[in-house]
């Protein structure tokens, strides 16, 4: 059915719809795709019943022709790879990562076994071999990944029960971040700008950038001058519906300022960092000066502990990274403060 002129149409309820000729009509995403379907009712006490009778028929029958052909876990597996895959908004990253763990499951479960004689105790043998090969953090998302499986199993009538109702995640013990000094992050912004190399000053400059604005290696990448001004840069987040998803700002304090003063020039436009990544030339500094290996992501921990550690409040380094839950994360993330800020603190206690 044509869309037809939006202006004929007038949304008058969840999922439902008005012609300007008084029809109703179901809209709604089935399977993936949006579907008008005309109703009979002539009020809207009635359209609202035969919406809903009419709804839940339509995606039974979609998930009826979606799991027909399910016989085997691979084929379980492809199904649940499928509504994972193409049933959200995704970033680029979070569908790589999507990827990877589908292909674990594909390459540690028995895809030709029969779904109906995937077991209780299969499944957990499967989960002590999984658990044990890779990290906790990693493991757990295995195994989330697996529960739709098996939930896909219950939907289908291949199982009466889950057989991944028992399992339990690993437990993610806390581990010491790699959080380096504002000497030491000084040290390789000065080390990197005095190679004699083509790129060598705007990695300097990045590397600052990543530290000093305490964004994602993506943001900085996307990030543009149009959305930098005198006193705040706009970091605009990713797709929406995803976790980076919305806006938030950033105003620019001394540190920051003088990174990005010289890479300005009179009507700058388009992207500040022209660059892939600077992450060769900080691996290579930190070689250089003889300390152990830094991340791009480590600079994101160097910008939290700097501004906690200058005094600003919780809620609005929080805000500053772009966290919505008013700085629980980062309570649990540096409840320790590097040693030597905590030391220095307690020298104050006389």
């Amino acid at each position: 059915m044509k869309t037809g002129d939006v202006s004929k149409w007038k949304q008058v309820g969840e999922n439902l719809v008005r012609h300007v000729s008084g029809s109703y009509y179901l809209r709604a995403k089935v399977a993936g795709k949006i579907i008008r379907v005309k109703l009979e009712a002539k009020t809207l006490r009635v359209a609202k019943l035969q919406r809903d009778d009419k709804l839940t028929a339509l995606r039974a029958a979609a998930v009826q022709a979606e799991t027909a052909g399910i016989r085997t876990l691979g084929d379980a597996i492809t199904v649940v790879a499928d509504r994972v895959l193409k049933g959200a908004h995704l970033e680029e990253p979070t569908v790589a990562y999507y990827e990877a763990i589908i292909e674990i499951l594909r390459k540690t479960m028995p895809r030709s076994t029969p779904a109906k004689n995937w077991t209780a105790g299969a499944m957990a043998a499967w989960w002590k071999k999984v658990s044990a090969k890779y990290a906790s953090q990693r493991a757990n998302n295995i195994l989330s990944m697996a529960r739709r499986m098996t939930a896909l199993l219950v939907e289908c009538g291949l199982r009466i029960d889950d057989p991944a109702r028992d399992l339990k995640r690993v437990k993610i013990l806390p581990t010491n971040l790699t959080i380096p000094s504002r000497e030491l992050i000084d040290q390789i912004i000065e080390s990197v700008a005095s190679q004699k190399k083509r790129a060598s000053k705007e990695a300097a400059a990045y590397i600052g950038f990543l530290a000093y604005a305490g964004c994602r290696h993506g943001q900085a990448k996307a990030l543009t001058w149009e959305n930098v001004s005198d006193e705040w840069i706009t970091f605009n987040g990713g797709v929406s519906g995803t976790k980076g998803a919305g806006q938030r700002r950033l105003p620019i304090f001394e540190p920051l300022r003088k990174v990005l003063e010289p890479l300005r020039h009179e009507d700058a436009t388009g992207p500040v960092f022209t660059m892939q990544s600077p992450r060769i030339a900080l691996g290579n500094a930190c070689q250089r000066l003889g300390v152990p290996h830094l991340r791009l992501h480590d600079l994101r921990h160097f910008f939290a502990t700097f501004a906690i550690e200058s005094g600003v409040d919780i809620p609005t380094v929080a805000k500053w990274l772009g966290h919505k839950d008013g700085g629980a994360l980062l309570i649990r993330t540096y409840s320790h403060i590097r040693d030597e800020h905590s030391k220095e603190s307690a020298r104050k206690l006389k």
